[in-house]
């Protein structure tokens, strides 16, 4: 395992340490920001805190740098909340529980936190320094960027005087972010009428679990599996030659990961209990096959529950399933001008039940603001025409290429006289608050950068501790030149 206390970068894996130890779910930054304005108050350094929890934290210059630019280092403080099925852990008062294992840190079956942890470790290491050069740092760290920018679209930004802003929150060393699509989040309900369930049925969970699962921007495009795709594409394979009633049906965990898990609880006649397993395993088998590259874990079980009273009456049941199998779910186009890109896309994230009936929580994301609204405008009018209701929110703008950008090419001039290379640039599906930020800051110089991270948004998520040392190296030097 690397020696992390004879890295350059100890103070930044301290940070992480400690503030892996708050917990931090979008909507409950309460704490992080209470660590946050402790710490600038103990430095004396200038910090404000707004009702929404988002800390803005000021330092002055070093000697030399007085008459350089202002510099924003930006992160955000929440994190998503993703296990493994029956890992014991409670996101709202439990610690992350890390590991460092050979060059990587990761947690114990949980998300790891590095989105966007490392951006506010590194912010805080650099506050916290008596040696490091730097022009004056406003540290601006948001809240509730995961679940759909509310933390960045409420910050005030009137006292910032900032030309230069660094994004730390993307996830591929050497590869510079320099533009980001635009998103929406889509909550679907549809309405469910409940009848008693037939006294000589019994109840059965139906699960689809060990998908790959990945972040809804970055991963759109792998062609990775669906578990409420899948999961209802079974309930409607298997309602063509088995009677059963849905009582009940749950997928996903957050809009903005590919959900890797979905359970629907059935009840069902024991004398058809031999079909339905064989059934599922044949269904098991064709899933297995489509997805063997993506998804190779990937499995379909089934176990015997408590009996359940209320049943899915069978019209809004055919409904429903009707509705999930023809929502759009993926890349919905490519971009003609930038090969490899994802223009828009769709993720079904979410589904569970409720006491008005279905929930559907998606995300909906485009660099084009016309195809994201053509995307809301067809999922609208789907689900008006079946009876349901549809709201959207946290609407955030994509983050337009800047042609004469001055950091991008300070960015690529460190990089190469570090490395000897051009690094790459990128314009990415994922939503960054750079798109809000350059609404808000409209004079403000963006660019995005950050360690390789793997599988983020998933429990599998890791972050390389090598690269964290080299992109922190690589930041002491870009503050040092930028004078």
């Amino acid at each position: 395992m690397i020696q992390i206390s004879n890295l350059k970068s100890a103070k930044v894996f301290y940070f992480f340490e400690e503030i892996s130890k708050i917990p931090r779910p979008s909507f409950h930054e309460k704490a992080i920001s209470e660590y946050l304005v402790k710490f600038a108050k103990d430095r004396n350094l200038d910090v404000r805190v707004d009702e929404v929890y988002n800390v803005v934290i000021k330092k002055p210059a070093t000697k030399g740098y007085e008459n350089a630019p202002t510099i924003a280092i930006q992160g955000h403080t929440d994190m998503v909340c993703e296990k493994n099925k029956g890992v014991e852990h409670d996101f709202l008062n439990d610690p992350i529980k890390l590991i460092y294992e050979g060059d990587f840190i990761k947690a114990d079956r949980t998300t790891l936190g590095s989105d966007n942890g490392i951006a506010v470790a590194m912010a805080l290491a650099i506050l916290d320094s008596d040696d490091i050069s730097h022009p004056s740092i406003e540290a601006i760290f948001t809240a509730s960027e995961e679940s759909g920018m509310e933390g960045v679209s409420f910050l005030d930004t009137n006292d910032l005087k900032s030309s230069i802003l660094l994004n730390i929150d993307s996830d591929e060393e050497g590869i510079f972010t320099v533009g980001c699509a635009g998103g929406v989040k889509t909550n679907i309900n549809i309405p469910i009428k409940y009848e008693d369930t037939d006294n000589n049925y019994e109840s059965y969970c139906i699960g689809v679990y060990g998908l790959t699962g990945g972040h809804s921007g970055i991963d759109i495009n792998k062609g990775r599996a669906n578990s409420n795709k899948l999961l209802v594409r079974t309930l409607n394979t298997l309602s063509k030659d088995i009677d059963f009633s849905l009582n009940k049906i749950e997928g996903g965990a957050k809009d903005n990961a590919i959900p890797r898990e979905a359970e629907a609880i059935i009840s069902i006649d024991n004398k058809n209990i031999s079909l339905l397993e064989q059934k599922l395993k044949n269904i098991e088998d064709t899933y297995k096959f489509e997805h063997s590259n993506t998804d190779p874990n990937l499995s379909i079980k089934i176990q015997k529950v408590e009996k359940q009273k209320k049943s899915f009456v069978k019209e809004d049941f055919n409904k429903l399933i009707t509705s999930i199998m023809i929502l759009p779910n993926g890349v919905q186009t490519v971009s003609a001008e930038i090969e490899g890109l994802t223009e828009s896309s769709i993720n079904l994230g979410v589904v569970n039940t409720n006491d008005e009936g279905v929930e559907i929580i998606a995300s909906i994301r485009s660099a084009i603001v016309s195809k994201k609204e053509l995307i809301m405008e067809q999922v609208q009018l789907f689900i008006n025409s079946i009876g349901g209701k549809i709201d959207f929110r946290g609407d955030y703008p994509a983050w337009e290429y800047n042609k004469n950008s001055i950091i991008r090419e300070k960015c690529i001039n460190v990089y190469k006289s570090m490395y000897g290379k051009e690094p790459e640039l990128q314009i990415i599906h994922a939503g960054l608050e750079c798109g809000l930020l350059s609404q808000k800051m409209p004079n403000v110089d963006l660019i995005s950068f950050g360690p390789n991270l793997y599988d983020i948004h998933t429990p599998d998520e890791k972050a390389s501790i090598s690269s964290i040392d080299r992109v922190w190296k690589f930041l002491l030097n870009l503050l040092k030149e930028i004078n």
